[in-house]
């Protein structure tokens, strides 16, 4: 036991190791980075260099289950309420009926085109509908080049929460695939119930960590993550065990947790953007595992065709219908079209069905890897090279947060602000000592052009800094701010003491 135990160790941190490491040169080559991480499965699987046989469609999708949980959890968290409510609306349709009509011409087409079963056909439509959360987050991590505000934003909350409706449609469909029989009043009563109970469930849940967190004064910071971690898993299994949506629930618990001042918040973004790059290798990496290179050269003809079927035709009406009279212009509804990538979520609902449906999920299962591989490939290598074509596409400068956690310390009695430096204020090329600052107020930090300097007395300000000053008591931190606008002649004590963080 003790050296299979060993053997399963050595394997998992060579190819953790590999994920890591390879991740670093797919930027050179253009390749999206979750391919590598797929790649690496595949030459670790039964076929692979590694040789490793793992073909448990059951166990893939249980634990696969709390990879996505993790996954959409960190996409809420990083998508702030603030910057989507101007297209909420039109984001909520794209993740509903914007599924429906992609599984409704997928099915369609593969019906007509490849003789399959109108069921099959339309499984595979519902399967391929939803983009991947992890794979759009990934495509909108580089901070260096981004593309307009409104189009990242309706794809990130697209990507996030249409994953919970590909998801209801799939169990739907096999279900109806089990049973033969179609109750379309009990379909229509879970299409209306599923997605009201996952949001009510993510409302509660939110609302209760959001008073239990501010309140709880943990002893230990680390425990933190653990108790939101409860929460989040609690949010999938509540909302499942009342007939709704723990997908949409766990999103909606991330979101609203984003759009909330929260202790330890800078914290947990971390912690969780480190346990979901963990989650996208290991279900990435597991998934590769599971497909046999020589079944995909035998559906290679039929998973072209639907590959450009889905690229070029069902994605393009999806998105013109769902985004008709809206504000986006034609240029960025073309790049919404193109940016519909696919990931690991098609590739975990083949293998609910496989777990359905037994052998015959196998083919169904080979063409949507297939798919996936293609659209991975073509669509994620060209992203910036259309969005650049389409003049959307800018380059930004990194801009950190600062270090400090504001709502720790604005429960405090001390006062904290976060401001910039104008042209027309005093500060400009003057020194933290010549400001005349109230007694016990300190410079904390300065962000200067996307980097942090840690100021002293003799520091000077340039037009744009953006200034972190904490003083004794709340009530000096207008007099403070005043200090940086003009100058005070007849003024408090300075403070000359070294700049240290509380």
């Amino acid at each position: 036991m003790e050296i299979l135990l060993n053997n399963f160790l050595f394997s998992g941190s060579v190819i953790l190791l590999l994920s890591v490491l390879l991740s670093k040169s797919s930027g050179r080559f253009g390749l999206p980075i979750l391919i590598i991480f797929l790649f690496i499965g595949i030459l670790a699987g039964s076929e692979g260099v590694m040789g490793i046989h793992f073909e448990n469609y059951e166990l893939t999708h249980s634990l696969s289950l709390i990879a996505l949980c993790l996954i959409i959890f960190s996409g809420g968290i990083e998508t702030d309420l603030k910057d989507i409510k101007e297209n909420l609306n039109r984001g909520i349709v794209l993740s509903s009926l914007g599924i429906l009509l992609t599984t409704g011409i997928v099915g369609g087409f593969v019906h007509i085109i490849l003789k399959i079963g109108l069921m099959e056909s339309l499984l595979l439509g519902a399967i391929l509908s939803a983009t991947d959360a992890a794979a759009v987050f990934s495509a909108f991590k580089d901070k260096k080049a981004q593309v307009t505000a409104s189009t990242k934003n309706i794809l990130k909350f697209e990507s996030g929460s249409n994953d919970p409706m590909a998801y209801f449609l799939v169990t739907i469909l096999l279900g109806l695939m089990e049973s033969g029989v179609a109750d379309i009043g009990y379909i229509s009563l879970e299409l209306l119930l599923n997605p009201i109970v996952g949001l009510a469930i993510g409302w509660f849940m939110a609302k209760a960590f959001i008073s239990l967190n501010n309140i709880i004064n943990l002893e230990f910071i680390g425990l933190y993550p653990a108790l939101t971690l409860s929460f989040l898993f609690l949010n999938y299994s509540l909302a499942t065990y009342l007939h709704g949506n723990g997908f949409l629930a766990v999103y909606v618990f991330g979101l609203l947790i984003s759009s909330r001042k929260i202790l330890h918040k800078t914290f947990l973004y971390s912690f969780y953007d480190g346990i979901s790059w963990l989650s996208q290798i290991g279900l990435f990496v597991m998934l590769g595992m599971l497909v046999f290179p020589s079944r995909l050269l035998k559906i290679a003809p039929e998973g072209l065709i639907i590959a450009t079927l889905l690229i070029l035709v069902a994605r393009p009406l999806t998105i013109f219908i769902c985004l008709a009279f809206s504000k986006f212009n034609l240029k960025e509804k073309v790049f919404i079209s193109w940016a519909g990538l696919k990931g690991a979520t098609p590739i975990v609902f083949a293998s609910l069905a496989a777990v359905k449906m037994g052998d015959r999920a196998f083919i169904l299962f080979d063409i949507v890897f297939f798919v996936v591989i293609v659209s991975a490939i073509v669509q994620g290598v060209t992203l910036k090279p259309v969005a650049k074509k389409l003049g959307l596409l800018f380059e930004a400068i990194e801009d950190p947060n600062f270090p400090i956690d504001f709502e720790v310390l604005e429960k405090t009695k001390n006062g904290i602000r976060e401001f910039v430096i104008e042209e027309t204020d005093f500060a400009i090329d003057n020194r933290v000592v010549d400001l005349n600052l109230p007694s016990g107020c300190l410079v904390l930090f300065i962000k200067r052009e996307g980097s942090f300097v840690i100021p002293d007395g003799a520091t000077k300000f340039i037009p744009n800094d953006r200034v972190l000053i904490v003083t004794k008591s709340k009530g000096d931190i207008d007099i403070a701010i005043n200090c940086f606008k003009e100058k005070i002649e007849d003024s408090l004590l300075v403070s000359n003491d070294p700049v240290v963080t509380p």
